[in-house]
């Protein structure tokens, strides 16, 4: 296998904590071309998120409402990864391509089994790190105001 060009980082912003439908969305940025993805392609990912959220429905444990959606401009596209907190401390994770030729509608990628890439890690280990000391390690009295306070930003 050939590596085609080295890693170098990229901007990881928070862009807002966005609620609809009695959910919270924490929703993220990292781009290969800017400091963030474009308005364009927030807004057309946000016309989604209600029907992104109906997977909720494939898996009958309870979840929290509280979601991360993470909108990643790459080579290929935008990627749109969006996961929620299910049970006590599983994830359920779904990744929408929007193909550059296409760059308004958002598809179904992960049914190919590719989740996540090394960049959206980043962000998936910074909010499992909240998660566990707001939410887990106060399982009595979960934190769930300050988890949705922890945001990351790095450049």
């Amino acid at each position: 296998m050939i590596i085609k060009s080295a890693y170098s980082p990229r901007p990881v912003r928070f862009i807002e904590l966005y609620e609809i439908n009695s959910w919270r969305i924490k929703i993220y940025s990292i781009s290969l071309k800017a400091e963030t993805v474009s308005e364009r392609t927030i807004k057309h990912a946000k016309k989604n998120i209600i029907e992104w959220l109906k997977k909720t429905e494939n898996c009958n444990l309870p979840t929290y409402k509280i979601a991360t959606l993470i909108l990643h401009e790459g080579k290929e596209g935008c990627f749109a990864i969006i996961n929620w907190w299910i049970d006590e401390n599983m994830l359920q994770l779904f990744v929408y391509l929007a193909s550059t030729e296409n760059p308004d509608g958002f598809k179904l990628f992960s049914n190919n089994g590719i989740i996540t890439c090394v960049w959206e890690l980043e962000i998936l280990w910074f909010e499992r790190n909240a998660w566990i000391k707001h939410v887990l390690s106060k399982h009595e009295n979960p934190d769930i105001k300050n988890y949705l306070l922890e945001k990351l930003n790095k450049d």
